[in-house]
């Protein structure tokens, strides 16, 4: 059986979002999706990657658009991490444009934080752009959605 997941990321991988407007966003999702298994607040004091699980299919320079080789970004995700990630910049194989890992454009949304709204099988699809905003307002911050499957 596999399960599925929508993680809400503030785009500032630093930014943690007051206890208060983290209860109210909390409540909200829980109302877009009644019927999910499980909505869980994660706060950490290091970065994390949340990534898409099998949605994953390839990553692009964000300076030229030229696809990124998994081993380059892989051995770079080896390279940040030091219990968190650093968010070092790196010169990218393409073009020599240096980016820190969570500049780099993932298709699909993969994102690394602090903070995360996670519902694990929400059973509402895709998340509307009209909630993404409103959450975006009760949090006070740009999010990235990423929709992880496993």
């Amino acid at each position: 059986m596999s399960d599925n997941w929508i993680a809400l990321v503030p785009v500032d991988p630093h930014f943690i979002p007051s206890p208060g407007r983290q209860t109210i966003a909390r409540n909200r999702l829980d109302e877009i999706a009644p019927d999910a298994d499980q909505i869980e607040i994660i706060v950490s004091e290091s970065v994390r990657f949340f990534d898409c699980g099998a949605n994953f299919p390839k990553i692009l320079c964000p300076s030229c658009g030229k696809e990124i080789a998994l081993d380059w970004w892989s051995e770079r995700m080896d390279d940040d991490y030091q219990d968190g990630f650093k968010l070092d910049r790196y010169c990218t194989p393409c073009c020599n444009s240096a980016s820190p890992l969570h500049e780099l454009i993932y298709d699909w949304p993969q994102a690394f934080g602090c903070f995360a709204l996670d519902v694990m099988n929400p059973r509402i699809g895709t998340l509307e752009n009209e909630h993404r905003r409103e959450l975006e307002e009760i949090l006070e911050t740009k999010l990235v959605v990423v929709y992880q499957h496993i």
